[in-house]
């Protein structure tokens, strides 16, 4: 990001329009809204206690304790930011969060976490796969892969109750692109890898 568009980016993210798309870019990241989704999914398990550890188990290994770690690396300079805007940065990210999410599917085997969680985590792994074979290329959105895919199991999970994700998901498609985050093809290319890998999946593991 070259210094005029620093500057213009804390420019746009000072106004009120600005803070907003900020609000959302926030909000939803990633690893919040995959952590939410996962811990939902586990609700439709049969067995309600053990269902709920399943996805409170996926959400710390597949996307708090990688976003902890990347939190740490941020703060101490070793990457750019939290969101990792450096594109060369994200391979190394996302093969330790692969790493991480491998370790909690062993332990979820384990525990024998419902066939939702199973159909969610196939479709974040695929993301996960896909950000680390394109990111160093071309710095494709995960906020956008994650809504995309969020929308599309959300809707095939819950029915018209996953209604808040179809609405968040032009909010923070919108705040990307507004912040200079990303370009509009980068953002439109995520939403509709993230539809396709996680609905593709939760259909397949599902079915």
């Amino acid at each position: 990001m070259t210094a005029a568009t620093t500057t213009l980016t804390a420019e746009r993210s000072s106004t009120a329009v600005g803070r907003l798309a900020r609000t959302a870019t926030e909000i939803a990241q990633p690893p919040l809204v995959l952590s939410l989704l996962l811990i939902l999914a586990s609700l439709l398990g049969d067995q309600w206690l053990v269902s709920i550890w399943s996805g409170v188990i996926a959400a710390l290994f597949i996307c708090l304790v990688p976003f902890a770690a990347v939190l740490v690396l941020a703060k101490r300079g070793r990457l750019t930011d939290h969101h990792v805007g450096d594109k060369k940065q994200r391979r190394p990210v996302m093969l330790w969060t692969l790493g991480s999410s491998l370790l909690g599917c062993g332990i979820l085997a384990v525990v024998g976490a419902p066939p939702s969680v199973w159909g969610l985590i196939g479709g974040i792994l695929c993301g996960i796969v896909a950000l680390i074979l394109i990111s160093p290329i071309w710095k494709l959105s995960g906020h956008a892969l994650t809504l995309g895919g969020a929308t599309v199991s959300a809707v095939l999970m819950f029915g018209w109750l996953g209604l808040p994700f179809v609405v968040a998901a032009p909010l923070v498609c919108w705040s990307r692109v507004y912040l200079r985050d990303h370009s509009a093809p980068q953002v439109i290319v995520g939403f509709i890898t993230g539809i396709v890998v996680f609905g593709a999946s939760y259909t397949f593991i599902i079915g």
